[in-house]
């Protein structure tokens, strides 16, 4: 495990994290519920204002194309997404909106400052900002407007890095203000490296590394994003087939190394007899410990497994550790 002096500020505290580059995209019209909720595959009709679900974007081979966060609002619905598929995802609700009172748009120039752990609510108040008192209580992806000496804020419930946070949306000069306070205030920020890891601990598939447009849901371990009493949705009947017949290949693992080697992404994975059953997807390393991966393994490789990495001309030694849940 981590050193606790290291990564205990966002598991036990609060600290201010990069959340990496995220985007809002803008949903209006008058279809915009049902028909968001017809084509992706969370409850989206079933998300009252003022609170959110996790919901996909598949092709129509089920593979994931999009990773939502969808949060409902009086006259439009706003959907966070990482920064590098706002296009695609924006471009791909366009192109099925032919019949629907639907548009899209990216809302430009909006920041974030984001933080993670159990006092991230409190943080937040201390600098001014007003913060509903029973907002971290609420369910994740739940989202208020809230006012602050720098301007209006737009707050979000996440979860993310394995822990609970807020993400705090607003105009640059807005989020740059608050990140200063919140400096002023003590509250430690959290080194790229770290999160890294923390993410990796927590199995949750990142955009260009898990999520690559050829991986399905429950490959990634995304199935609680999938609503499986709705009606029809874009690649909704691989996810069926694949769930009926109990049927899946590969699934996403965390893997800790045996010794102080440090593969890298792509690298080919070999198990007893089989040369070839799956790939590192991402690395992370806290300085002094082994070294943590995600990888993309074969559904007959268990957990507590030795596993092989071939890199370069050396063979890592890893053990599978954990593995996401497929169903």
């Amino acid at each position: 495990m981590c050193p606790l002096e290291n990564l205990s500020p966002a598991r036990e505290g609060v600290a201010r994290v990069g959340a990496g580059a995220i985007a809002i995209l803008r949903c209006t019209g008058a279809d915009r519920i049902g028909f968001l909720h017809r084509l992706t595959t969370g409850s989206v009709q079933g998300t009252a204002v003022g609170a959110g679900c996790h919901s996909l974007l598949l092709d129509n081979k089920g593979h994931v194309a999009g990773d939502l966060r969808v949060c409902v609002r009086p006259d439009e619905v706003r959907l966070v997404v990482a920064a590098a598929a706002r296009q695609g995802i924006a471009s791909a609700l366009a192109h099925y909106a032919v019949m629907d009172d639907f548009a899209v748009a990216v809302m430009p120039d909006i920041a974030l400052t984001a933080l993670h752990g159990p006092g991230s609510a409190q943080a937040l108040r201390a600098t001014g900002v007003s913060v509903p008192e029973d907002f971290a209580a609420r369910p994740p992806w739940s989202h208020t407007d809230a006012t602050s000496p720098f301007g209006l804020l737009w707050l979000v419930r996440s979860h993310a890095l394995g822990a609970d946070g807020l993400w705090a949306f607003g105009a640059a000069t807005a989020c740059t203000a608050l990140a200063t306070n919140l400096d002023l205030a003590g509250v430690p920020v959290l080194a790229p490296e770290m999160a890294e890891v923390l993410r990796i601990e927590a199995g949750e598939p990142c955009v260009g590394a898990e999520i690559t447009g050829d991986t399905l849901p429950m490959e990634l371990g995304l199935s609680s994003a999938l609503d499986h009493k709705k009606g029809c949705y874009l690649g909704q009947e691989t996810i069926v087939r694949a769930r009926d017949r109990g049927l899946v290949r590969r699934r996403l693992a965390g893997l800790r190394l045996c010794g102080d080697g440090i593969p890298a992404a792509g690298e080919p994975i070999a198990f007893e007899q089989s040369p070839a059953v799956g790939h590192v997807t991402s690395v992370g390393r806290v300085p002094g410990q082994a070294s943590v991966a995600l990888a993309l393994l074969a559904s007959t490789v268990p957990v507590g497994a030795q596993v092989r990495i071939s890199h370069g001309a050396e063979t890592l030694l890893a053990a599978v550790v954990f593995d996401r849940p497929v169903w």
